[in-house]
């Protein structure tokens, strides 16, 4: 008996979903309190029947301050359905006299409704009752009842979009991220995503489930994509400070551009961090940087023009680059020692970055981890997991 009692306690109280941090909890309560208060306010002092908020916008306040990225809260879902809703709780309360069953028949019309036309909201199940339950209406109580539903929903979508926007640093309306094409221009795309999900995976799932999911395609694609990243840090375990190469061959703002490419060449790298007297990382020096001050492409051109580059301009001034500074690149994607490889990995694939500088607490450059460090750390782990 105490074991059913328990299995029927944990059936009914057991939550399968995280709970919001507290400060999502704090801009959740924050935004219910000025959005309800804005259209509490302006309603007021718009007078268009014996009633001003009605209840039903209570429900959407929850949806659209707690789960303003959810297809719920998106403005169509709440028009449509409160459309939708007092519409058919009207025509219901025409064609039934039986309040009771128009009430039936006003929400279940509601939800075949939004289901069509893809605009599900909870608060339409609400707004056909209240409608149902204020009638029999008189030819000229129509017209105030879908304005005073309709103010409603205006008011609390208009309160959403102020409040998240310009109060809770939230983006309302949802806009998924439009995916930029890779750094090569081309239409493949990024490396790590090209075994993952995509579109109509998603669909063949959804259409195996046939049932509604609260969330975003790309939501749920980010999802997937964070799941792998923890994953792999699970599995592997290994950070920048793990694999990172520490005997750092560096140069200054002032080094020549002659003494840093002899310094390229003779240890054979593409890169080399540039920092300052406190070894503080300042930019970072790559092959690319120098290629960019090419003008002719050729192979002769590129020849001929790097020697100019490389050559001392004799004299007080000139007219082309003489140090490391003048070139180099000063925006650095760095990473510190304690970071996952799982989190650079991503971003040299997505940006096409091939060296990062490790800094500490303070800037100062202690390692760097290159694709030969990721690609030989990989490589090690994985023949020690199939030895």
């Amino acid at each position: 008996m105490i074991s059913r009692i328990r299995n029927l306690a944990t059936i009914l109280f057991s939550v399968d979903t995280p709970a919001l941090s507290a400060q999502e909890r704090r801009r959740s309560t924050a935004g219910a309190l000025l959005g309800i208060g804005f259209c509490g306010l302006i309603l007021y002092y718009i007078p268009i029947s014996s009633h001003w908020l009605i209840a039903p916008i209570g429900a959407s306040a929850v949806v659209l301050f707690t789960l303003p990225h959810s297809p719920l809260a998106q403005p169509w879902s709440i028009m449509g359905s409160y459309l939708f809703a007092a519409s058919a709780a009207l025509l219901s309360v025409a064609l039934i006299p039986q309040s009771q069953l128009a009430a039936a028949v006003a929400v279940a019309a509601t939800i075949w409704l939004m289901a069509r036309f893809n605009c599900i909201h909870p608060s339409g199940g609400a707004i056909a009752l209240f409608v149902v339950l204020e009638g029999p209406y008189s030819q000229d109580k129509i017209g105030p009842m879908l304005g005073l539903v309709a103010l409603n929903g205006v008011l609390i979508l208009l309160a959403s979009i102020l409040v998240n926007n310009l109060v809770l640093g939230r983006r309302y309306p949802y806009r998924p991220k439009v995916e930029d094409k890779n750094i090569h221009q081309t239409d493949d795309t990024n490396p790590l995503e090209r075994n993952g999900i995509t579109h109509p995976d998603l669909q063949s799932a959804m259409k195996k489930l046939d049932t509604f999911v609260d969330v975003q395609e790309n939501e749920l694609i980010q999802i997937y994509r964070l799941a792998v990243d923890h994953a792999f840090e699970r599995n592997v375990g290994l950070t920048c400070g793990d694999i990172m190469s520490r005997d750092l061959i560096t140069v200054n703002f002032g080094t020549s551009l002659e003494e840093a490419w002899s310094q390229l060449r003779k240890h054979k790298v593409k890169a080399l961090p540039v920092v300052d007297n406190f070894n503080t990382l300042i930019g970072i020096l790559t092959v690319a940087d120098f290629l960019r001050q090419m003008d002719d492409t050729t192979s002769a051109g590129v020849a001929i023009r790097l020697q100019g580059l490389l050559k001392r301009t004799s004299g007080p001034t000139s007219e082309k680059a003489e140090v490391v500074g003048q070139i180099m690149s000063s925006k650095v994607y760095t990473a510190q020692t304690d970071t996952p490889i799982s989190e650079i990995l991503r971003h040299m694939t997505d940006h096409s970055i091939r060296h990062v500088p490790i800094i500490d607490d303070r800037k100062k450059i202690i390692g760097i981890v290159t694709q030969s460090d990721l690609l030989g750390a990989l490589y090690r782990r994985l023949a020690l997991s199939a030895a």
